[in-house]
């Protein structure tokens, strides 16, 4: 681990964006304003890190970096009262409308204020978990008694951050991560989850004996996606499936698959895909009402703005998948499910087990020596398919996993299985829970609602190795995460981050 900065540095300050301007508390809304000027999807949380960084150096707190890039800052440890860690995730989901060009290794988030809420224009917001990180800057400034600042790395995709804290890094028993999306719950529990990769060589061949196709690229756009866990139960179409049936149809019709593509991470359902196609002329204009169709058909109540176009597109530069590789394609995305598969048995309107069929994509591979020398050289095509798994118990994630190596030995595809990441299990008797609902229902006059969510919190590998710690998940209200339409409310902001202060407070009250 890397010791805080010898130098003082003032904390790099962006130009405050206009819709933050006269926003309570000031500080946690600044702090959020220049990240959305740090590029921080996952992967490349540097920026974020060096940030971090020098707010530590010039305000003297001690700022250790772990090997993956996880940010622990020791704030006040000689102060009286019980040490609290507050904990935060420094990664994003980027996500543009429809897959419109935007750099967000470049571009500032474009941010704007509708009425109570801040927003982005076309793109994520990144206020999961901008808030979070922003939230543990202020509160490390305006309380007075000892905490710990913990930020990681790549919550979003594969949990390598919060997996590589040390046992003993830590030393506050009681932990406050700002992670949750919904104002007036409490979380003590989350589901695990793995994220699983098929592939298969993506043979091309020449047609034979046929005349010229024309070359269509069919766009499918306009869905709502979102999280794959929060939102999974709310029956959104998946734009994935969508693409199967498309190309489903296209084989029916005599015609040609040269490429397909859709989705964005494994945790994000997907919003759009494209699909490029070749069919005979005289099949053209029967094959586009038949996309007309389809598209009526697959409209729904909750995912109305579905949208399929076909364009005329250039002739293909390659020739098309092979005839058995579409055929094992499309078997393998109408294979794998996605949505809710088991219900819980405790809110039947809540998913227990769910997946989310999230990637499809041609990858350029380099293959063993033992393969084809030209393949060595030039790289191989393949397909891989991306999906993630959720449940809080690993029995029913395994039974899943058997389930798909069934599926991809029938079908003569590679299946690779990502780490499992543990379910967070509730404490029922957690006095950092009681502590809440006591404050809670002496500023509101109600009770918080207790909660187990159907996402991924870190507060469960971090209690695998702290299993005393006392640990509970809060945010502000926060709809549309991990795709354009995410909004977080300005008035739960300014809530829920009075109510963690009063209860880190009354915590170093305790002396």
């Amino acid at each position: 681990m890397s010791g805080s900065s010898t130098t003082p540095a003032e904390t790099p300050r962006f130009p405050l964006a206009t819709p933050f301007e006269g926003l309570e508390p000031a500080s946690m809304w600044r702090y959020f304003s220049d990240l959305t000027h740090i590029p921080r999807e996952t992967g490349n949380e540097a920026g974020v890190r060096e940030y971090v960084r020098a707010f530590a150096s010039a305000r003297g707190f001690a700022c250790e970096v772990n090997e993956v890039g996880d940010v622990l800052l020791r704030v006040r440890p000689e102060a009286k009262g019980p040490c609290v860690a507050l904990q935060a995730h420094m990664d994003m989901v980027c996500v543009s409308r429809d897959g419109a060009a935007f750099d967000f290794a470049r571009q500032p988030i474009p941010v704007r204020r509708d009425g109570d809420f801040i927003c982005a224009e076309g793109t994520s917001l990144g206020a999961d978990n901008g808030i979070g990180v922003a939230y543990a800057l202020a509160l490390a400034e305006e309380t007075s008694g000892p905490l710990e600042v913990l930020l990681t790395v790549d919550e979003e995709q594969g949990f390598t951050g919060v997996q590589g804290v040390a046992p003993g890094w830590l030393r506050a028993e009681r932990l406050i991560n700002i992670d949750s999306e919904e104002e007036g719950y409490l979380t003590i529990a989350s589901a695990g989850g793995r994220d699983f990769v098929a592939r298969l060589d993506a043979t091309r061949a020449a047609a034979v004996g046929e005349g010229a196709r024309v070359a269509l690229e069919i766009v499918i756009e306009g869905l709502k996606g979102g999280h794959s866990g929060v939102e999974i139960h709310r029956g959104r179409t998946n734009a994935l499936k969508v693409a199967a049936k498309i190309v489903a149809e296209v084989r029916r019709s005599g015609g040609a698959v040269y490429g397909l593509a859709g989705g964005t991470a494994p945790n994000v359902i997907p919003s759009s895909a494209r699909v490029v196609v070749g069919l005979a002329a005289a099949d053209v204009e029967p094959f586009r009402a038949r996309l007309v169709a389809l598209q009526g058909e697959l409209v729904t109540v909750e995912d109305p703005g579905l949208r399929i176009t076909a364009a005329l597109s250039a002739a293909a530069a390659t020739d098309p998948l092979a005839p058995s590789v579409v055929e094992r394609l499309v078997k393998l995305l109408e294979g794998v499910p996605t949505g809710v598969i088991v219900a819980s048995k405790l809110d039947p309107s809540q998913p227990f087990v769910s997946n989310n069929l999230a990637i499809v994509r041609e990858v350029r591979e380099v293959r063993e020596a033992r393969e084809a020398r030209e393949a060595q050289a030039n790289g191989a095509a393949a397909y891989e398919l991306v999906w993630m798994s959720r449940s809080p118990s690993d029995e029913e994630l395994e039974k899943l996993y058997g389930r798909y190596r069934a599926l991809g030995t029938e079908l003569g595809v590679e299946l690779e299985a990502g780490k499992l990441v543990t379910g967070w299990a509730p404490d029922y008797d957690s006095k950092l829970l009681a502590r809440f609902r006591d404050i809670y229902r002496a500023r509101y006059g109600k009770d918080a609602k207790v909660l187990e969510i159907h996402a991924g919190l870190e507060c469960g590998a971090l209690k695998a190795k702290y299993p005393g710690l006392d640990a509970i998940s809060v945010g502000p209200d926060i709809t549309g995460v991990h795709g354009p339409d995410e909004r977080v409310s300005i008035a739960s902001s300014e809530r829920t981050y009075a109510l963690v202060r009063a209860v880190i407070d009354a915590i170093h009250a305790e002396g």
